[in-house]
């Protein structure tokens, strides 16, 4: 019984002492912190098959993360351009076969902008051809995203 009543009398101790954390002072401050401007696109790559001549249609998607994007009346321009040295070992897509805007706006009161990207493949050989988009710029205030800032959009021709 005496072993019960000592467990109980710990157990009570415990619980009193742990509320104590309640009151601490948030380590991080996220006032400062810019919204973060990228692709988001988890793999980094999307790929589609093209047979017998058809056409195929990429989502490009840039976005960005704040706390509450309801807030945000600014419209956000985003530079878009090609980086050639993330192709690997596929084939660069022609600038002839897609056309792809130099710049995407995120209009206020939203948190991402869209646009479909078509790639004509007419005239193409057979192969793999990857187009590398990146974020080239962002507005001040706004953090290019270190990890999320490109993404391979790759046309496998058959």
């Amino acid at each position: 019984m005496k072993t019960k009543f000592y467990y109980l009398l710990i157990m009570i101790g415990t619980a009193l002492s742990l509320s104590s954390c309640l009151n601490d002072d948030p380590w991080d401050d996220f006032s400062t912190v810019k919204p973060v401007i990228e692709l988001p696109y988890s793999s980094h790559s999307v790929s589609i098959t093209s047979k017998n001549g058809q056409n195929v249609t990429f989502e490009l998607i840039v976005n960005y993360t704040i706390a509450d994007w309801r807030n945000q009346n600014d419209e956000i321009v985003v530079g878009l351009g090609i980086d050639e040295s993330l192709i690997g070992k596929n084939l660069l897509l022609p600038a002839s076969a897609y056309s792809l805007p130099e710049t995407m706006t995120i209009v206020g009161q939203t948190q991402l902008t869209t646009t479909n990207l078509t790639v004509n493949v007419t005239g193409l050989a057979a192969g793999k051809y990857t187009l590398p988009i990146v974020i080239k710029s962002v507005p001040a205030g706004y953090t290019m995203s270190g990890n999320f800032n490109y993404v391979l959009f790759t046309v496998n021709v058959q």
